[in-house]
């Protein structure tokens, strides 16, 4: 059954995900650095976090656990705080860079740079 969860469909994408968060989150920090990135652009993913700041604040006072799912339930604080946080606020602002600006990154990254 994990194997069809990790490995088929929609579950292959999650597990890709998961494999390539490094480099997502390496991204979207070396695009906030690059002085070449607009500061409106930037100040999209300050809003975002402050968003998940609150967010966060808000799940640790009442969380919503998902112990009764049996994969999930070990890890739900981590999923919460990694993908419903970070990720929205972080996959908009890489959208919204200069595509040029994100591919030369994206290669230094795939590089290992």
């Amino acid at each position: 059954m994990l194997n069809s969860f990790f490995f088929g469909g929609k579950g292959f994408r999650l597990f890709r995900l998961l494999l390539h968060f490094p480099n997502f989150v390496k991204l979207a920090w070396r695009l906030f650095v690059d002085e070449r990135v607009p500061i409106h652009r930037k100040a999209i993913l300050i809003l975002a976090e402050l968003l998940a700041f609150a967010f966060a604040v808000a799940y640790f006072v009442n969380p919503l656990d998902l112990d009764f799912l049996p994969v999930f339930g070990r890890f739900d604080d981590i999923l919460v705080g990694a993908f419903l946080i970070l990720v929205p606020g972080a996959w908009c602002f890489i959208k919204l860079c200069p595509q040029h600006i994100v591919r030369e990154h994206v290669d230094r990254i795939s590089r290992r740079e």
